[in-house]
């Protein structure tokens, strides 16, 4: 919506007058770089925090969801950090006249003070205007506050004006201004406590971080006592559960994991519930490992293309390219302060800076970023130490209901392991859709072959997708489909000959699923899920990655009697590609591939060898994939033959990690496989011979 020319006006009057001298002054210097990493060298902070302050007062519209975010880590660095660089404290003081006092006086010289509010609203309305139930006046986002999820930044504002207020930096008038915005932002006009999100997830808790430090700051707001019930509510929600289901790891989840450090902090349960916070952390730990590379269910995590941005500002800057890719390390950072535990270290340093390669050796700017970004535990003698474990199924909810949530196959999480992950829950929710059983990460020596779709690919509004991408082809698993319908395009979005669909039919079977090591670095993981594509039809998946970094899968399905002799199945594997590739099938059953990104440290190009076990009938191709915002491009490669309902079909696929120096045909050549009519396989790479039968059965033997 276009802002209003009255108010376009008003924003230049203020402009002139709060900062007409800034360029005059060397506005583009004083303007430049905030946050900056240190103000200590600043020789004229008068200067810089009224030019600071005038810029941001000027502004038509801001994120009050996500853009204070950024000046709460400029207030801890400043907090860790001994509170000496005072210069800093100016610069939050400019923000916090800027954005919320000076806002609030020109709203109030338009008659519109009394719109402001600095956590959320539930009022109705599209996702840029909500109108008040009483006077019908209207509340613009990002002009008047964020929205729904403008509280998200509440906890950072509550923060700010702490520290500015017990350091006596605010005059009485400018304490009584803000404590009018906190009273008019919790006023039932804004926020009715009892709509909105009212479980444990990214909504919720998001938002109740600043509602719960407004009522410890300002304890006689409007409706104390249900905006205590509602902060009460939502965290029984997750301690009942012990857990909160939020697949969609980036960039919701550390929206949920902050929120539930600041309710936990405001409230004093950070050692109270200390054991449920952190069988949280505990969970989220399982998903980062060394390998400088990242999968995440439905939604990219690519490493960044400059990692000197990372080096340059840690504070602001993640190793990974994500939505505010700085959230994900300060909540491990924050967690790792309150606990004191160096698995949570490490965790902020993979998330921040990549992580240590195999040798340990880091440039000299690495070691830099590390040693400003993490100061705090330095100075008290805290090092990062790797996060133990092996394979494993990882669970929701895993002190209590024990939902099987993901399967980690690995031998350690050290650098340049060989590190896969399957998503196995079997329930969507809003953000995440479809996923079930998707293999979302295959790294091995700082190279990363396999992936998710990406951001919102593959969810829906009803029979609509609402992100970019594809439908149910898009995704690292068994694809089941109709012989009218060419594979692997699912019509799952199409008109009235839609096939039978896995989202909201399939269930996991709990009862097989299983992850072992052996004592030689060998994984091995094995999930299934009944009613996969039509009543009575299963899939199980067994998978062997071996210490060298081979991928052996093999999939089992069996038709349910509702598909006949009508269905076609066969696995996908989503890989990189050199270029443009023609889509279509081909003779030979196997492909090559380079890695989809690299770890910071891996310098030698890595590619894989895809390679599918022959059987008679079985067709193989490529498909140019769609892709959503957050992925690179990527091909579905594909292997199918036809299935007939009450007959085990089986689909074997092999990944050969190589050196882009290896001709992949030198790879090829020393691949071989064996099926029998009972699934037996027997795969061999080089010297290395993998096994699996039934009942989990498996072995890696190596030729001397």
């Amino acid at each position: 919506m276009a802002v209003p020319l009255r108010w376009a006006l008003a924003g230049l009057v203020t402009l002139v007058a709060l900062g007409g001298q800034t360029r005059s002054q060397g506005g583009d210097v004083l303007l430049s770089g905030h946050p900056r990493e240190t103000y200590h060298d600043v020789k004229d902070i008068d200067a810089m925090e009224s030019a600071l302050r005038s810029s941001l007062a000027a502004k038509q519209r801001y994120s009050f969801s996500r853009s204070w975010w950024q000046w709460d880590r400029l207030r801890c660095r400043y907090v860790d950090g001994g509170r000496v660089d005072g210069n800093a404290l100016r610069i939050l003081r400019a923000v916090f006249r800027g954005l919320l006092l000076d806002w609030h006086a020109r709203l109030e010289a338009r008659g519109e003070g009394d719109l402001l509010y600095v956590f959320f609203t539930t009022l109705r309305g599209d996702r840029n205007e909500r109108v008040l139930e009483v006077d019908n006046r209207t509340l613009l986002r990002d002009v008047h506050g964020g929205g729904y999820h403008g509280g998200w930044g509440g906890a950072a504002r509550m923060r700010i004006y702490e520290e500015l207020a017990t350091h006596d930096m605010l005059t009485d008038e400018e304490v009584r201004r803000f404590r009018r915005i906190v009273h008019q932002s919790m006023d039932r006009r804004i926020i009715n406590f009892e709509q909105g999100a009212q479980t444990a997830n990214n909504h919720s808790f998001g938002n109740a971080g600043g509602v719960a430090l407004a009522l410890k700051w300002f304890p006689e707001v409007p409706q104390a006592a249900a905006a205590r019930t509602w902060i009460d509510r939502i965290w029984n929600h997750l301690a009942t559960f012990q857990d909160w289901k939020e697949w969609n790891y980036y960039p919701y989840g550390p929206i949920f994991l902050h929120g539930m450090l600041d309710v936990a902090e405001a409230t004093g349960r950070i050692e109270s519930d200390r054991s449920l916070i952190q069988a949280v952390g505990t969970r989220c730990l399982g998903f980062v490992h060394g390998g400088g590379t990242r999968g995440n269910p439905n939604s990219g995590a690519r490493v960044r293309r400059k990692i000197e941005e990372a080096y340059q500002d840690p504070w602001n800057v993640g190793y990974y390219d994500v939505e505010t890719s700085a959230r994900d390390g300060h909540f491990w950072y924050r967690l790792a302060q309150h606990y004191r535990r160096p698995e949570y270290l490490w965790a902020a340093e993979q998330v921040t800076l990549g992580g240590r390669p195999p040798d340990g050796i880091v440039p000299a700017a690495y070691l830099s970023a590390y040693r400003r970004r993490f100061l705090w535990f330095s100075e008290r003698g805290i090092r990062p130490r790797l996060a133990a474990g092996q394979s494993s199924v990882g669970f929701v909810s895993a002190g209590r209901e024990r939902i099987p949530e993901r399967l980690y196959l690995h031998a350690g999480r050290q650098a340049g392991k060989p590190f896969a992950a399957y998503f196995l829950y079997d329930q969507k929710d809003q953000h995440l859709d479809n996923v079930s059983g998707h293999l979302y990460e295959y790294s091995v020596d700082g190279a990363k072959f396999l992936h998710t779709s990406g951001k919102y690919n593959n969810t829906y509004t009803g029979d609509q997708l609402k992100g970019g991408g594809t439908g149910e082809e898009s995704l690292d698993l068994l694809l089941v489909l109709h012989n009218r319908h060419p594979f692997p395009v699912h019509p799952d979005r199409q008109g009235d000959k839609r096939d039978m669909m896995r989202r909201g039919s399939l269930q996991h079977d709990d009862g097989i699923v299983l992850a072992e090591n052996n004592g030689h670095g060998d994984a091995y993981g094995q999930f299934g899920f009944q009613d996969y594509y039509g009543a009575g039809s299963r899939w199980v998946r067994s998978s062997v990655l071996t210490d060298e970094g081979y991928l052996v899968v093999r999939d089992q399905f069996v038709g349910g009697a509702v598909l006949g002799a009508d269905y076609r199945a066969g696995p996908l594997w989503h890989l990189s590609s050199d270029g443009q590739i023609a889509s279509g099938t081909q003779p030979q059953n196997w492909f090559d591939a380079p890695a989809l990104e690299h770890a910071w440290w891996q310098k030698q190009e890595r590619r894989v060898v895809l390679y599918f076990h022959p059987v008679a009938g079985q067709r193989y191709g490529v498909l140019q994939q769609s892709h959503s915002q957050d992925v690179d491009p990527h091909v579905n490669h594909y292997a199918w033959q036809s299935v007939t309902a009450g007959k085990p079909a089986y689909f074997v696929s092999v990944l050969v990690p190589h050196s882009a120096a290896d001709p992949a045909d030198r790879i090829v050549s020393g691949i071989t496989t064996r099926v029998d009519g009972k699934g037996l396989v027997v795969a061999s790479i080089g010297t290395t011979i993998v096994t699996m039968g039934g009942s989990g059965k498996w072995s890696v033997e190596r030729a001397p």
